[in-house]
């Protein structure tokens, strides 16, 4: 025979949220909650665009790199597989695949012709704006949940730590 479980009664509205610890540990947590939550709010739709695109993630996050790149010369395939954790071979063919799509540019270095720089090109800077759009606009549906109160303070904690981070916000993606 099963138990059954008993009825649940709401005797009213839900408290409050209580204000959050300042405990580093406990803000740690809460921010990872909340990026998390809202990662998975927008991972679906972001897959499926990067999908669409033929991109894979590893693809989106060389493009990201390079669009940051210091050197507009490029940089190469080595070093890129070496800041992702890829060897060789998996970075190349990475390389390969945006190149193929024109998101990359692959030319001989001069001071090692064994070596490829690989740079952004205009269609990968448009396709990681048309990603980071879709994104925004992703978010800003949340946002639009919040009370006016809410996005104030929301926008004000934001702000400082942005400034912190030294991370200019626009639609090509953070700045660093």
């Amino acid at each position: 025979m099963q138990a059954s479980n008993p009825p649940v009664t709401l005797t009213g509205p839900p408290a409050a949220p209580k204000p959050g610890s300042s405990a580093p540990a406990d803000v740690a947590r809460d921010l990872y909650a909340m990026f998390f939550t809202l990662n998975q709010r927008v991972s679906r739709d972001l897959f499926q665009m990067l999908g669409d695109m033929g991109l894979s993630i590893t693809q989106f996050k060389l493009l990201h790199f390079l669009a940051r790149a210091p050197d507009e010369a490029g940089t190469s395939v080595k070093m890129l597989g070496e800041q992702f954790s890829l060897s060789l071979a998996a970075a190349s063919r990475a390389v390969d695949g945006l190149h193929q799509r024109g998101y990359v540019s692959r030319e001989e270095c001069p001071s090692d012709r064994r070596s490829k720089r690989v740079a952004l090109t205009p269609a990968g800077a448009e396709a990681l704006r048309e990603v980071h759009a879709t994104n925004v606009s992703l978010l800003a549906g949340f946002t639009a949940t919040l009370s006016d109160d809410q996005r104030r303070a929301l926008a004000d904690a934001i702000a400082p730590l942005l400034a912190l981070l030294d991370v200019e916000p626009s639609m090509e993606g953070p700045s660093r």
